[in-house]
């Protein structure tokens, strides 16, 4: 599970992960399951989330590219 924290205003970026074919059907890329998004706790405007996805996925804080 990849924890990470937002705050209000801040995204995560949900991709094929480097090195995948980008001609894989949805079908294919959710062959192994689907992506699970846990709300993990939060303090102020901040809130950690844990997500779970395949591994042709990447999943990423926007601000990193």
């Amino acid at each position: 599970m990849l924890v990470l924290s937002r705050r209000a205003d801040e995204s995560i970026v949900i991709q094929p992960a480097d090195g995948v074919d980008g001609s894989m059907t949805m079908a294919q890329l959710f062959a192994n399951g689907p992506i699970q998004i846990t709300l993990l706790g939060g303090t102020g405007r901040r809130v950690k989330v844990g997500i779970e996805a395949p591994e042709q996925l990447a999943i990423r804080r926007k601000d990193v590219d």
